[in-house]
């Protein structure tokens, strides 16, 4: 038996081609490969991440819109809440207050801040600030109605957030019609 030469071409041709073919999977085509997965599960995780965001702003054709209203709300959400070293503004809120009543406010006297607790005995954090308490005291004088219309207008405030916590009041003869009240308030802040 001889060795045929066209044999030898079609099987130097089929080497030379598996070679090539080999070579070419090897450096080009599996590392590309590779590198499209690896950037598939990055586009994905991206992509939920994406999706998370939108759902927890509240879409994609709203994203404007929505990134305003949590920028009102946080600022609504701070001047609720002033920070410590502004505890102050509520004192001058209750002022303007009672004079905005015509509630005659002849003391007032600010207590020892604490920290507010949760249900669970937990001091309350709102955006990374320990929320605390505030107490105040008051006397005051006033008519019936202006009274009670000033204590609902604290009670009601979104900005800053007090609460009326006890309200003692007894009519006097000697300042008539007006009656004289003693009233425990707390005013909320945060602090560190």
């Amino acid at each position: 038996m001889g060795f045929n030469i066209k044999n030898r071409k079609n099987s130097i041709l089929l080497i030379a081609f598996v070679s090539a073919a080999a070579l070419f999977f090897y450096f080009l085509y599996f590392p590309k490969a590779k590198e499209v997965r690896t950037l598939t599960a990055e586009y994905k995780n991206i992509k939920s991440g994406l999706d998370e965001l939108y759902a927890f702003i509240g879409g994609e054709e709203n994203l404007k819109d929505n990134i305003v209203k949590m920028r009102e709300d946080f600022a609504r959400l701070e001047e609720a809440f002033p920070y410590e070293k502004e505890a102050s503004n509520i004192i001058k809120y209750v002022n303007n207050e009672a004079k905005r009543f015509n509630v005659n406010v002849r003391s007032l006297n600010p207590k020892d801040l604490y920290f507010f607790k949760d249900d669970t005995g937990n001091n309350l954090i709102i955006e990374g600030y320990l929320c605390k308490c505030m107490p105040l005291s008051l006397t005051i004088e006033a008519r019936y109605q202006a009274l009670g219309e000033f204590l609902e207008r604290l009670e009601s405030a979104e900005s800053p957030v007090i609460s009326v916590e006890n309200v003692n009041a007894v009519k006097n003869e000697n300042i008539k019609p007006l009656i004289k009240a003693r009233v425990e308030i707390i005013g909320y802040l945060l602090g560190r």
